[in-house]
């Protein structure tokens, strides 16, 4: 079996009017949705200094992750004020960030060459590092999420095996720019649509998967779950229609609950 390392932010989402909160990142949801699908993986984060470092601590050891700890910092753990509209996500405020203090060291770098399959988002800030850590026949993930046009995504493209941006409906605009981030150097370009489903271009032809028309509870994991599900295919050979149908199923799954994991 493949083994996955998803690197590298964790929070907290708390909904007030809800009374209701899990512990959550982009990072998190990939690592437990990946391990429940049945996949090797090992989280690396920052740890805060309050209850819900001790929390993510005692949920990773919960489900058999592993963690590998970058620093522990005395800061709280990010925490995102969230509401739902509708079933949608509605980001109202974020304080607080552990992540900010973020860096490899070198034995962070060694550790992280050992794996075949490598997860990373915009707070591992790996464009520090990637050119020298991605080693021979090893899979690199990156969830860009919304951020289609930052400069920062010209130094990461050429090293990606699997590049994830999220946009809101298929377009001449979301095809154009999967052909230039194909040019640029990714290997596969994936763009999850939510309920316009998912896209996917390898240089040669675009993949569609539509989406399920189902009850939605909450948007939050929707796209991590979905990574998740679509790198474990990876993991075992598939192509890439079986790997976005796998990310379909999962993320339905999760759209129709309240946290971003099982």
């Amino acid at each position: 079996m493949k083994k996955a390392i998803a690197m590298a932010d964790n929070c907290i989402d708390v909904y007030y009017k809800l009374d209701r909160y899990y512990l959550t990142g982009n990072s998190i949801d990939f690592a437990f949705n990946y391990k429940a699908l049945g996949g090797d993986v090992t989280e690396m984060t920052v740890l805060g200094n309050d209850v819900f470092a001790v929390a993510l601590r005692e949920r990773l050891a919960e489900r058999e992750i592993p963690l590998r700890v970058l620093k522990e910092v005395d800061r709280p753990t990010g925490m995102a004020t969230m509401d739902l509209v509708d079933g949608d996500k509605k980001h109202l405020r974020f304080a607080g960030n552990a992540m900010e203090e973020i860096k490899l060291t070198e034995d962070d770098r060694e550790f992280v060459k050992q794996f075949d399959i490598v997860y990373a988002e915009r707070w591992a800030k790996i464009d520090r590092y990637i050119a020298e850590l991605k080693q021979p026949g090893q899979i690199w993930v990156y969830d860009f999420s919304k951020r289609l046009e930052l400069p920062v995504n010209d130094i990461l493209l050429p090293h990606l095996d699997y590049a994830f941006f999220s946009y809101d409906r298929d377009d001449a605009y979301i095809r154009d720019f999967m052909a230039a981030a194909k040019q640029k150097g990714a290997g596969c370009v994936i763009a999850m649509l939510g309920e316009a489903g998912s896209l996917a271009y390898d240089g040669s032809r675009f993949y569609h998967q539509p989406a399920e028309n189902v009850t939605v509870v909450n948007t939050v994991g929707a796209g991590d779950s979905y990574i998740a599900a679509f790198v474990y295919g990876v993991s075992l050979g598939e192509g890439i229609p079986q790997c976005m149908l796998r990310g379909k199923e999962r993320a339905t799954r999760i759209i129709q609950q309240f946290a971003p994991y099982l």
